[in-house]
């Protein structure tokens, strides 16, 4: 699995006398609600691109990325795709005499001698030879290649912003400044 790490040193540079101050343990709670609220904000970023890159329904990268939160022991946000290949029927597939049409990657484009099969929950196949026999399955974007591609990668590095803004509210809210 194919991954992509921030690294958040500003924070150290920009509040550690506050962070001394106010201990290890509170520190890491500090850190714990920032990163969550942080990469919570990025998660809906990414999911938002995924969307617009691939074609696939928000509901299907939804389920697909699964959300892995910080706590204070474990300073750690990590988003994990899931997921197979996407089969062209989740792309408005619709039959016409050259084949299917299906817009996989917000393109539609004819894909020439395949068909749709209903019996197979409406996927579409292509034939592997001139016989009747075996049918190849045609495929889409697999939303676990997808994540690590620009643009949705560019919304994870986002992370670092969001954290950033997010460590001062935590801290401003256990000085009671806000």
């Amino acid at each position: 699995m194919a991954g992509i790490v921030i690294t958040t040193d500003g924070v150290f540079k920009r509040y550690g006398k506050a962070l001394e101050a106010i201990g290890e343990r509170d520190a890491k709670r500090v850190f714990a609600r920032a990163l969550n609220r942080g990469g919570d904000q990025a998660r809906t970023q990414v999911k938002r691109s995924l969307v617009a890159q691939t074609g696939i329904k928000y509901g299907l990268i939804n389920k697909a990325v699964k959300t892995i939160r910080a706590h204070p022991n474990k300073l750690e946000y990590k988003l994990e795709a899931e997921g197979g290949e996407t089969n062209l029927n989740l792309f408005n597939a619709r039959q016409g005499k050259k084949g299917v049409s299906a817009a996989p990657w917000k393109k539609r484009r004819v894909f020439k001698s395949t068909f749709i099969v209903p019996a197979y929950d409406g996927r579409v196949f292509k034939r592997e030879g001139k016989e009747r026999g075996p049918l190849e399955p045609l495929f889409g974007p697999n939303i676990a290649r997808e994540v690590v591609k620009d643009p949705t990668a560019e919304k994870w590095r986002m992370v670092s912003g969001f954290v950033m803004t997010r460590v001062e509210h935590e801290l401003m809210r256990l000085f009671k400044l806000s």
